[in-house]
């Protein structure tokens, strides 16, 4: 019986656990926070800083194989530890995709499509790179940075002058990715797990955002059967040329047009480019526990447990729709506990998984809930109804 290890114990980390659980595996989680939800719901959840080496060292010594829920984690000590079980994705593939500029690099290296970008270091290099690289463009920190932060939109000096002062206030460096902006029609993501010379990729999942924090994502994309193919091929690729081993969200712009300088896959008249890559389970992947025949957990959970992937199909006709529940819920209910006595007023509601967070804050993640209809459009709608129903302050 492997003894799995998980480096977080959020959201994801739990989910994962209880995939792991169901193949009989035996699960150890690893988290800074004594209130993280993992910590609350698991026994076997060693909680010490992300800085304690040692303590990180004992947690592997225990382990058989170790992944990872979150990658803004310190690799230096995981590839100190690389003699000892195996990380799953691998600390190269953390690397890359906990650095932009090193992912931006990898992309253009293996011949993906993406987006035009420069990398600078520092003040005086992104000024001199923003007249060159041309207005308007979209700047991001290389490191950190998740659901918008360390993200600006530069349209000009004012902009650009704005952004400076906000990198001053939080960053000790200026070294950030200037991207060219895409005339987009969606945004879609694409999850692929390998094991050896087994792989599997899932269904395109369209995504919608709402301040820059994902908010609804819709299985099957409304997209050309063309355009999920593209995508689905592009993301095998990828994961391929990463040499992954474990699971890869990859996060995709769908374009009405070609960019001037960037380099996109076209399909179905749409332009397709990779945004950004997780090496992890994805929030827009929640759906596939109900949409899926495996999930997204699953699939990784057998490549940890060294069980068979197989791949996966869609759960019946019609279309599923994701919703996130923020703290805004709560807030607006004035309860420190969701009331969910409108679910029985909404019926294409299948699913409502609440992750057991203590502290409600606004646009903190909290948990989700899925709906199923006949089609997308109706899916979305029953989901926007359930969250407004939720939000509605109750006695």
């Amino acid at each position: 019986m492997r003894r799995v290890g998980i480096l977080g114990g959020g959201q994801l980390g739990s989910m994962l656990a209880e995939a792991l659980y169901h193949l009989d595996a035996q699960v150890t989680l690893y988290d800074a926070d004594p209130n993280a939800p993992a910590a609350l719901r698991y026994r076997d959840t060693v909680v010490a800083p992300w800085n304690d080496a040692a303590a990180i060292a004992r947690f592997f010594e225990r382990c058989d194989v170790v992944t990872y829920e979150f990658e803004h984690i310190d690799a230096a000590p995981l590839r100190a530890l690389q003699g000892g079980p195996p990380i799953a994705p691998s600390v190269r593939v953390l690397e890359i995709t906990q650095d932009r500029a090193m992912e931006k690099q990898f992309l253009a290296e293996s011949g993906l499509p993406h987006v035009h970008f420069a990398v600078v270091r520092s003040e005086a290099e992104l000024r001199a790179a923003a007249g060159a690289f041309g207005w308007p463009f979209i700047l991001k920190t290389i490191r950190g940075g998740y659901d918008g932060k360390g993200q600006f939109y530069v349209a000009g000096h004012e902009d650009l002058d704005a952004a400076i002062l906000a990198l001053r206030e939080r960053r000790s460096d200026f070294a950030c990715v200037l991207e060219e902006i895409v005339d987009l029609a969606l945004e879609a993501s694409c999850i692929v797990a390998r094991s050896g010379e087994q792989e599997l990729v899932f269904p395109l999942f369209e995504n919608a955002h709402s301040g820059h924090i994902l908010d609804l994502t819709v299985v099957p994309a409304r997209v050309p059967p063309e355009v999920a193919r593209v995508v689905q091929e592009v993301a095998l690729r990828t994961a391929r040329a990463i040499e992954l081993e474990g699971l890869l969200t990859v996060e995709f712009f769908v374009g009405r047009t070609r960019a001037r300088r960037s380099h996109g896959a076209e399909a179905g008249g749409l332009i397709v480019y990779v945004n950004e890559l997780a090496p992890r389970p994805h929030n827009s992947g929640h759906v596939t526990r109900n949409a899926c025949t495996i999930s997204q957990y699953d699939a990784l959970a057998r490549v940890l447990a060294g069980v068979p992937l197989t791949p996966p199909r869609m759960n019946g006709p019609g279309a599923w729709c994701m919703a996130n529940l923020l703290g805004d819920v709560w807030l607006a209910q004035g309860r420190d506990q969701l009331d969910l006595s409108c679910w029985r007023d909404h019926p294409l509601v299948v699913d409502v998984v609440l992750y057991g967070k203590r502290e409600a804050r606004a646009r903190r993640k909290m948990g989700h809930f899925v709906t199923h209809a006949d089609t997308a459009d109706a899916a979305i709608d029953a989901a926007r109804a359930f969250r407004e129903a939720l939000s509605r302050r109750t006695m």
